[in-house]
């Protein structure tokens, strides 16, 4: 039973068949797919990391340029659509990182994560409701803003630590 239809999020009553025979009547929210992206330069030395106020929790959060794939979009190219309207910067090279679940217990929401490699700037073309700041930063520093929690955005860890601590898969 559909209780909400939004553009973003659909809330549902549903009825889930278990593989053991049982059925699980759960509040399910569908959610539009996202793509973000670990935007760095040429030597990969930095990272380029955005500020962003997020109304729903009231307070600034550091994390890595992302938003919503639109109608028929593949998931790159809304990574590299979101990165220049946010930034200003786009990146020569885009290798995939992860396909995460954010919230398995009550969406289906998907967040697709790449890495970008040689960024060159173009323009800015944030949204009227985006408030954004960008800033480069070293490996280190990304490390240092992880261990004291100013970083919890959960795609943007996911995406950093598949960067930064995961050997290469040579893709």
């Amino acid at each position: 039973m559909n209780i909400y239809k939004g553009r973003v999020v659909t809330l549902n009553l549903e009825e889930i068949p278990l593989p053991n025979g049982n059925v699980a009547k759960l509040e399910v929210a569908r959610h539009v797919p996202a793509s973000s992206i670990v935007p760095m330069t040429d030597d990969e030395k930095q990272i380029l990391l955005i500020r962003q106020f997020r109304p729903v929790i009231g307070q600034w959060a550091w994390e890595i340029p992302a938003g919503l794939i639109d109608p028929g979009e593949d998931p790159l190219t809304c990574a590299q659509r979101e990165l220049e309207e946010e930034t200003g910067w786009m990146t020569e090279k885009v290798e995939p990182v992860a396909a995460i679940h954010t919230s398995i217990g009550f969406t289906d929401e998907v967040i697709h994560i790449f890495k970008g490699v040689g960024l060159k700037q173009t323009q800015k073309k944030q949204e009227a409701t985006e408030v954004i700041v960008e800033k480069f930063c070293t490996r280190d520093e990304v490390l240092r803003m992880i261990a004291n929690r100013e970083i919890t955005d959960s795609k943007t860890l996911i995406g950093l630590f598949y960067v930064l601590l995961m050997p290469a898969t040579g893709n």
